[in-house]
C-alpha cells in the first residue's frame, strides 16, 4: 500500500501484531518536539513485514531511518519473528542502500506494484538473529532525538 490514511494506521496499531515506532527531534529553539519519522510493521508468528517507513526530509541523513528499523527489528524478534520482508521501489536507491547495509537481501520482484505509476517493487528479506536482537531492557520508550 503506497499511500496510507489515518484509518490504515489506526487499524494496524489495533491488530495483535501491529507496531508503529515514532522518532522525534527538537530543533534549536523549538518549543516542542516534532516527528522526525516513523516505521510501521506487522508480524504474524515468525513472519513480519515492514509496511511503511518515512523520515521528514530535513531529518534525512542523520540515522533516523536506521535507528527506527533497528528498534523495529528488536521488537519484532522479541515478539517471535525471525524473518522480516518489505517492498521498495526499484528507483529508490537511497532506501535500497540502507536496507542492504542492514543485511536485507533481494528475494523477489513485484511487477507494476505501485498503482500510481506502475513502477516495480523489489522484495527484500532479512533473517533476524535471535541471539543479537534484544529489546531495550531499560523499560523506557525507544526514541531518537536528532
Amino acid at each position: 500500500m503506497a499511500q496510507w490514511t489515518a484509518a490504515d494506521y489506526q487499524t494496524l496499531i489495533r491488530e495483535p501484531g501491529g507496531l508503529i515506532l515514532v522518532a522525534d527531534y527538537r530543533g534549536a529553539g523549538a518549543p516542542r518536539a516534532l516527528i522526525a519519522g516513523f516505521a510501521a510493521a506487522r508480524s504474524i508468528g515468525a513472519e513480519a513485514e515492514l509496511q511503511n517507513l518515512a523520515v521528514r526530509p530535513e531529518c534525512r541523513g542523520h540515522g533516523v531511518a536506521r535507528t527506527l528499523i533497528e528498534a523495529l527489528h528488536r521488537r519484532l524478534a522479541a515478539a517471535g519473528a525471525d524473518r522480516v520482508c518489505l517492498e521498495v521501489r526499484v528507483s529508490n536507491l537511497a532506501a535500497r542502500r540502507l536496507y542492504s547495509s542492514l543485511g536485507y537481501a533481494e528475494c523477489g520482484l513485484r511487477r507494476s506494484y505501485y498503482a500510481a505509476d506502475g513502477e516495480d517493487a523489489l522484495v527484500l528479506e532479512l533473517r533476524l538473529e535471535r541471539g543479537t536482537a534484544r529489546p531495550d531492557d531499560s523499560g523506557r520508550e525507544e526514541r531518537r532525538i536528532v
